[in-house]
């Protein structure tokens, strides 16, 4: 894929960090956060994130719903 990639930081939070989510899920939480903006909400949709990862949209679900269930984001459809 010839996509430009984000030029940003982000932070993973220990709590996040030290859990037992796959790597790629904490990797996905980073960029959540990075793309949160002043209200505390991330409006990306899936398809940005695998188009991003270059995953497929099925992994990127399985992936949010892992950091769901864990209580570290909160998921509302639009």
């Amino acid at each position: 894929m010839n996509q430009s990639k984000p030029n940003y930081y982000a932070v993973i939070p220990a709590d996040v960090r030290y859990s037992d989510l796959t790597p790629n899920a904490k990797l996905l939480y980073a960029e959540i956060s990075a793309l949160t903006n002043m209200n505390g909400k991330c409006t990306a949709s899936t398809r940005y994130f695998a188009n991003l990862y270059e995953v497929s949209r099925v992994s990127i679900q399985k992936w949010l719903k892992t950091l769901e269930n864990k209580n570290f984001i909160k998921r509302v459809n639009i």
